[in-house]
């Protein structure tokens, strides 16, 4: 934890402890008080020169990229998606007269649209040939849109977004080159896919509050950090309330939000930035706690009694690995292949892989397939255990001795640097996995026998909490009608389906 000014140590405390009562893990958190950073606290493994996925907040980032490219005449707000992208077929609908650069800043396409679409292809093919909404026309969050800022930005550039804001944004910035998915034609994804530390995000946030300014140089033009920032889009009642250019304001303030509790909000009445990476699928819980508790930090006075409560609780969560004191019978020097029935099985909604499906389902890139091998290794304390992810191969070692691993890896292209150990529980070896830039703990559950081993595999976020969240939203369940409870129940059956072990036999 590192403090630089006063703030009310029992606002944080208590900041915490409802995070930890809605069960948010928390990695980081920083406050800014004019422009110093006063507060700042990671979660260990978590740390501050850890990039980690920024999923929605991604957005706001593609909103400074159209920031820049209108301010140097290579678009316009009123330019027409069609014109923009006029090499793509499309239908005659009348709504593409009225579709412009401002509508989909805004989320105002009026396109259907599916979370759990595919964005490996042609992004903007899939925007174009979307059917545009008979009812409901207006707001609708939506990571096409999005795409389509981030896609019409790198046409008239000719660069990738990466590239393109590298001596733009980044650079002025001190923010090192970051990671950002793309598809297969390598554009940046524009919904999500950016990965950056959490005093990066916090930097951006301030030049945005600082009218663009950052060390007193003008980084970002000063009218978008403006416009980007107002409302142009009524949300939750009142004129301060609503959506801007891929920004979200409340209450006069704006913020960058993104899936699974990532936020980074700036407060006008205590000139602050507050910035927090978390992992909850319901993330309101996160967003309660920092809209109604963290501000009274500024105001609020308490003894210094809660600055030793506060540091004394922050220690209580880091991750402490467990020891493996014992082990089971593991068939080391053998090759174990997944059955087809598990095969058949785990495929129904995302195939398993090291990285959650809560994740996978969310990402650019991900294996179409099930990891379909694997094998074991024993050495002085650490467990080690080897698959095939479609093309890439997969090494994990797992600290046996109440110290965790390192292992890095690359699945689909995907840097990841890899915490991991293993422990006895219930007579079975359980492995707890944290790809470290991302969100997400996967554990593993080995069930070893002579000829074969199942795997058991439950995620963090959670699969079957984060669909049954979104299910909902899709266009097919939404039309469903009466019939909406039966395909919900249906879904959920599946889900849970998937969750049975797999089955993995020697040869």
């Amino acid at each position: 934890m590192k403090t630089k000014a006063k703030l009310s140590s029992k606002a944080i405390y208590d900041f915490y402890k409802e995070l930890e009562k809605h069960n948010v893990e928390n990695h980081g958190l920083i406050i800014m008080k004019d422009g110093e950073i006063v507060f700042e606290n990671y979660v260990y493994p978590y740390s501050a020169d850890m990039p980690h996925t920024l999923f929605s907040v991604t957005k706001s980032i593609v909103s400074t990229a159209a920031g820049f490219a209108i301010d140097e005449g290579l678009l316009s707000l009123n330019d027409k998606i069609s014109d923009i992208f006029g090499e793509y077929p499309r239908d005659r609908n009348d709504e593409w007269e009225r579709l412009t650069l401002r509508k989909v800043l805004t989320m105002q396409s009026n396109k259907e649209f599916s979370f759990t679409q595919d964005m490996t292809g042609d992004y903007v093919e899939l925007f174009m040939k979307a059917p545009f909404r008979k009812t409901d026309r207006g707001f609708l969050y939506s990571n096409n849109d999005a795409h389509i800022v981030a896609a019409a930005v790198q046409k008239m550039s000719g660069m990738s977004l990466v590239d393109y804001l590298m001596p733009r944004l980044f650079e002025p910035l001190g923010i090192e080159k970051p990671f950002w998915e793309t598809n297969f034609l390598g554009e940046n994804i524009g919904g999500t896919g950016c990965y950056l530390k959490l005093s990066d995000v916090a930097k951006i946030c301030r030049c945005y509050a600082d009218a663009g300014k950052w060390n007193g140089k003008q980084i970002i033009p000063e009218w978008w950090t403006k416009e980007a920032t107002t409302v142009k889009v009524g949300l939750r009642g009142g004129k301060d309330n609503g959506y801007g250019y891929l920004f979200w304001i409340f209450d006069n303030n704006f913020s960058m939000d993104g899936m699974y509790g990532q936020r980074v909000t700036y407060l006008r009445e205590h000139n602050a930035v507050i910035a927090g990476f978390n992992s909850c699928v319901h993330d309101r819980y996160f967003t309660d706690a920092f809209e109604e508790i963290l501000p009274k930090a500024f105001s609020e006075t308490c003894s210094d009694d809660w600055d030793d409560k506060l540091s004394e609780y922050l220690k209580t969560l880091d991750h402490k690995p467990i020891r493996c004191d014992k082990l089971p019978d593991i068939p080391t020097g053998k090759t174990f292949y997944l059955t087809a029935a598990s095969d058949i099985l785990a495929k129904i909604m995302f195939p398993a892989s090291l990285i959650p499906r809560s994740l996978t389902s969310s990402f650019a890139k991900r294996p179409k397939s099930n990891l379909d091998e694997v094998s074991f290794e024993l050495s002085e304390n650490v467990f080690t255990v080897r698959w095939k992810e479609e093309e890439d191969e997969v090494i994990i070692n797992c600290g046996l001795d109440g110290e965790p691993r390192f292992s890095s890896c690359s699945i689909k292209g995907y840097p990841y640097r890899i915490w991991a150990y293993a422990f006895m529980e219930n007579g079975k070896l359980n492995a707890v996995i944290k790809p470290l830039n991302t969100l997400s703990t996967q554990r593993v559950t080995f069930d070893f026998s002579k000829d074969k081993v199942k795997l058991s595999f439950k995620g963090t976020p959670s699969f079957i909490d984060f669909i049954m969240k979104n299910a909902d939203k899709s266009s097919f369940i939404k039309k469903s009608g009466a019939a909406k409870p039966m395909l919900m129940k249906t879904v959920l059956k599946a889900l849970e389906a998937t969750e049975r072990p797999m089955t993995f036999k020697s040869k």
